[in-house]
Formats: C-alpha cells, sequence, structure tokens
C-alpha cells in the first residue's frame, strides 16, 4: 500500500467518523482499547494499552487519529490502560464468539455465498445461546465484523467471571465435541425369564434419550436430536423410492466409516473375509459367517467399517421401516416428545448426522475457540470501520440480523466512480467484486469503479489508488 493509498483511505475513513455516531461498548471506561494505524501499514502493529474515561476523550481520539482498525477488550480492568495484563487487574470478561467464513468446511464459490454460509452459523449459534443456555436477548450484541463473519457478545452476568477452561466447556458444548450415540443415550433394557423349558427374553424399557429422563419433554441436544429424527423421518419418506435409497445407502457409508470397530477379526480370518468379497462380491453376510466361524454382527461391523458391505439391499429394508415409522404419528410423538427411540441401527446414523449439521463451525474444531476461550482478547469495536475491507463493523439486534444484507447494508461509501491501479499478479478472490446488488468483474491494470468497490480492493492491498 502506497502513500498515496493510504492518504486516500485515510481521507475517506476521516469523513466517515467525522459525519457518523459511533457506538461505544458497554462500559467502555473499563476495557482496554487497541489501534492499528494506516502509516503502519501492510505491517500490522497493534498500539494497545489505551484506555478512556470520557465519552468525549474515546470519540476525539477516533476521529482525530483515523485508525484503520479499532479494537476494545473482552475484558473489564481495574487499570485498563497500564502496561501490562498483571497490572491491569483483570475483573471479569463478555463471552465472545468470533465466526469466520474461512473456518467453515467446503468452499464457498463466492464472497457473496461465503458471508450467506457464515450467517447460517451464527443463527445456529444464536440459537444455542437463548434455547440451550437461556441467555436474555437483552444481554446479546450481535456484530458483522466487516470482514469474513460475525461476533456474538454475551454479557449475562453469569458468564463474567468464567476462566478459559470453563469458556472451552461451552464451545465444546455448542460444536458438540465429544458428542456421541452412547453418550446421548439410555440403552434398552430386558429382562429374561423361564417360560417352560425356554427362557424369554421381554423388553423391560426402551431406549431413550438421557434429557427425556423423570417425564422431562427433553433440553439441550437430546432436543435437538429427536427433533431432527422426526423431520428426516417425514422428509425421506415421502421422497422418490431411489431417492431416498441413496439417501439412505450414503448416510450408513459416512457413519459406518468413521465409526470405531470394536469387534476386532483376528487377521488371518480378515484376509479370508477379504478374498472371499474379491471372488463373490454378493456373497452374503451369513454366508460369509458360516465359512469363517465368527458370528454374523461381527461380519456385518467388519464389512461396513472396511465399505464392503451391499448397502443397497440393507437401504431396501431400512426404507421400509422408515416408512412405516413415518407412517405412525404414535410412534413419531415417542421420539419427539418423549425421546424413545429404536435400536435399529439407522437411527444411530441419523443422530450422528444430527450432530454434525447442529454443531457450531468455531475456529479449526468450528466457532474460533481461541477466541471464546481467550479473556483477554481485544474484539472489533461496534461501528467503526474494517481497514480490511472498507466495511461497516455493524451491531445488530437479533430482529435486524434476520433482514442483514452485509455486502448491502455494510457498504458506506459512494457510488462515485474512481480510477484504482490493481496490482499484478491479480488473486481470483479479488477479480470479481460483489456489492450492493452489482457485480464487477477487475483486470490487473487501470479499472473505473464505484467509491465502495475501488475501496474495497484498496483496503484488500489488491490496488493502488490511481
Amino acid at each position: 500500500m502506497n502513500f498515496r493509498t493510504k492518504q486516500f483511505l485515510r481521507k475517506r475513513f476521516t469523513d466517515y467518523y467525522t459525519s457518523s455516531q459511533l457506538d461505544l461498548p458497554h462500559d467502555f471506561t473499563r476495557r482496554e482499547w487497541g489501534f492499528i494505524f494506516f502509516d503502519e501499514l501492510p505491517e500490522v502493529v497493534m498500539r494497545r494499552h489505551k484506555a478512556f474515561s470520557r465519552e468525549n476523550e474515546a470519540l476525539d481520539y477516533i476521529r482525530g487519529m483515523v485508525p484503520a482498525h479499532a479494537y476494545h477488550s473482552a475484558a473489564y480492568y481495574e487499570f485498563p490502560g497500564a502496561g501490562t495484563m498483571k497490572e491491569k487487574k483483570w475483573q471479569g470478561a463478555d463471552l465472545i464468539f468470533d465466526l469466520d467464513a474461512d473456518h467453515l468446511p467446503g468452499k464457498a464459490r463466492s464472497y457473496a455465498e461465503m458471508l450467506s454460509n457464515v450467517k447460517s452459523e451464527t443463527g445456529k449459534l444464536l440459537d444455542f445461546l437463548l434455547e440451550d443456555f437461556g441467555f436474555s436477548e437483552d444481554y446479546i450484541s450481535i456484530v458483522f465484523s466487516g470482514g469474513r463473519g460475525y461476533h456474538i457478545h454475551v454479557r449475562d452476568r453469569n458468564v463474567l467471571t468464567l476462566e478459559s477452561a470453563q469458556r472451552r466447556e461451552i464451545v465444546d458444548y455448542v460444536s458438540g465435541t465429544g458428542l456421541s450415540t452412547d453418550f446421548l443415550f439410555k440403552p434398552a433394557k430386558h429382562k429374561v425369564y423361564d417360560d417352560g423349558k425356554f427362557k424369554k427374553i421381554e423388553l423391560e424399557s426402551s431406549r431413550k434419550i438421557t434429557s427425556f429422563e423423570d417425564g422431562s419433554r427433553g433440553f439441550g441436544w437430546g432436543k435437538r436430536i429427536s427433533k431432527y429424527l422426526v423431520q428426516f423421518l417425514r422428509d425421506i419418506s415421502i421422497k422418490d423410492e431411489t431417492e431416498a435409497q441413496d439417501q439412505i445407502v450414503q448416510l450408513m457409508r459416512n457413519y459406518y466409516l468413521k465409526k470405531p470397530n470394536y469387534d476386532t477379526i483376528p487377521e488371518d480370518i480378515a484376509d479370508q473375509i477379504f478374498d472371499m468379497k474379491k471372488e463373490n462380491p454378493k456373497i452374503g453376510i451369513e454366508k460369509i459367517a458360516q465359512e469363517v466361524g465368527v458370528h454374523k454382527n461381527k461380519v456385518r461391523n467388519f464389512l461396513m467399517t472396511n465399505d464392503l458391505l451391499d448397502y443397497k439391499r440393507e437401504a431396501t429394508i431400512i426404507f421400509k421401516k422408515i416408512r412405516n415409522i413415518s407412517n405412525s404419528p404414535e410412534t413419531l410423538d415417542r421420539i419427539e416428545n418423549q425421546g424413545i427411540i429404536d435400536d435399529s441401527s439407522i437411527f444411530d446414523a441419523i443422530v450422528q448426522k444430527a450432530i454434525e449439521e447442529n454443531s457450531i463451525n468455531l475456529g479449526s474444531a468450528h466457532t474460533d475457540e481461541p477466541v471464546t476461550a481467550d479473556i483477554r482478547r481485544l474484539i472489533r469495536l461496534p461501528s467503526s470501520l474494517h481497514g480490511g475491507s472498507g466495511m461497516r463493523v455493524v451491531p445488530l439486534s437479533l430482529s435486524e440480523f434476520k433482514n442483514f444484507e452485509p455486502l448491502n447494508d455494510a457498504v458506506v461509501f459512494s457510488e462515485k466512480m474512481i480510477d484504482i491501479e490493481v496490482i499484478p499478479p491479480l488473486r481470483p478472490q479479488n477479480s470479481i467484486v460483489e456489492m450492493k446488488g452489482k457485480s464487477f468483474t477487475v483486470t490487473e491494470g487501470k479499472n473505473t469503479l464505484p467509491e465502495y468497490a475501488a475501496i474495497y480492493l484498496l483496503c484488500r492491498g489488491a490496488a493502488e489508488y490511481a
């Protein structure tokens, strides 16, 4: 970024800050502040350990210094301007979640799609915070980061003094870390009694989601799983049979390939099974079990975990069962409102899919876990500008979040056409700019764009002011 570009950006950021209302964070006098300035870009130098005692002092500083990036601490301190963390004397911190599109699985085809995906993930996290943790809307703030995601601030007094390890447990919960079907369910119980010459087995209590015990109608992950199961059963039962069976095949294959196999089979018998399947791919489980002298359930698990099972045959049987269940309102009610689940292996596969689809992607695990656990973290100032995009860091209420369109609502600069020089090599992600419902394709060299699109590329370091 050359001197002329920095001058231009600083001038336009100045215009924004002097004409816009800035929102200072709750209890701002107890927070540490940090800033990155244009003069030092592209080198990132964080100027922190700043504190403000009055609103005008903070506003005058921002409007006078015009930072490229402005931050405040999630934490509250007795002496926020002290030069070391120990001297600041930590007094608590908001619970912060940083959802970044870069951390989501799969590759988005565009910036717009990337932001749409991370907005969906943010909505899922909000549901966890409101429903599972019971936080009031009054203590939850949503902020579009101005870049690739959203920040959620929780100021409930019950979380303010949580240590890092306790905050990590919250991340583990919303990301489904360590969650498994074994943990979620209380197994079915059977009783055995004599019936003449033979022993008879009778079901004493059905397999049940643990959070539905003691007459409860379910809560937390258990309730999420029961709702997902019912919806899945209803959706798949009305599909074309071939389409439904293909979905079941994929579901089962994914489940068993990920599932640990504790039914170990001796290596020589395993080799024998591999050879039998190679010679006759259609050979049945019972035939293999007879030949190798191993129980058919162990053979079945071995074939599944080694992707050797004929899932098509299994899927046909399972689809018929699902249709029968879906046509029984009583069975669906037992699942949704009592948490009673059949022992069928297909339910374990659906439950695993429910965990994957409901868990939140934060960082490498899912949400940006280091941000949530870091009780001294700096986070972007809502209503400031993001120096890497030129877009506004937008504070949002829950109702505003639903209809928020970042590539329109966070764009603050004008339609005035300006010239920029796109720097080679042009990266693919910078070759198309989508903002305010328009799409602009740029090439290396001189380009003329609306100011908001030009500033986006200048801030990204993809162009210089011409």
